[in-house]
């Protein structure tokens, strides 16, 4: 009797300082398209697509290293096709939120931005392997992060512009708080 064999939705791939890391099987899938369409250039072609989900994976680490500093929980990662999910706990705050919202675009900007200018300043290389990681984790990333900011529900965008009106709305409680000082009921 044959066994029918199962695919998992989504399948953990390594764990890392207590985060588990899982891949949506389409990834693989996509993957070893680009792979065989790339056959001609097999190098370029696996350090594009190594760009392209590490692109993906620098985002969701900036979420979850500063929810970690934030102090909360950060559990696992998730890496589809077009999009990552950062698995943490629920900020407490809407300054919280925000701020976390701005981790994976500030990572994104962290490793984009130098990639961008060294582009800019000195041209691309002689190993067109190489001109794929600049141009997939420069431009394009800063290209994907600034897209990931419009305030649309789904992307980072919806919760990272809150923080302007989140930190006005502290200030004020502060301020309110120092001009009327408590008074115990009797």
């Amino acid at each position: 009797m044959a066994r029918a064999v199962t695919v998992s939705r989504i399948t953990r791939v390594v764990r890392f300082r207590h985060i588990d890391v899982y891949v949506h099987w389409s990834v693989f899938l996509i993957g070893t398209l680009v792979l065989i369409g790339g056959i001609r250039k097999p190098i370029a072609t696996l350090i594009g697509l190594a760009a392209y989900v590490g692109v993906l994976a620098i985002h969701e680490t900036g979420h979850l290293m500063v929810a970690r500093r934030k102090g909360y929980d950060a559990m696992s990662m998730e890496l589809y096709p077009i999009f990552g999910l950062a698995r943490i706990e629920r900020p407490d705050s809407r300054v919280d939120r925000a701020i976390i919202a701005w981790g994976g675009v500030a990572a994104q900007a962290v490793v984009g931005i130098p990639l961008t200018l060294y582009t800019v300043l000195w041209g691309y290389t002689r190993f067109e392997a190489i001109n794929a990681a600049l141009a997939i984790l420069g431009g394009a990333s800063l290209l994907i992060a600034a897209i990931n900011l419009l305030p649309i529900s789904r992307l980072d965008g919806s919760q990272a512009w809150d923080l302007i009106p989140a930190l006005i709305e502290r200030r004020q409680r502060r301020r309110m708080r120092r001009v009327m000082p408590y008074r115990s009921p009797r």
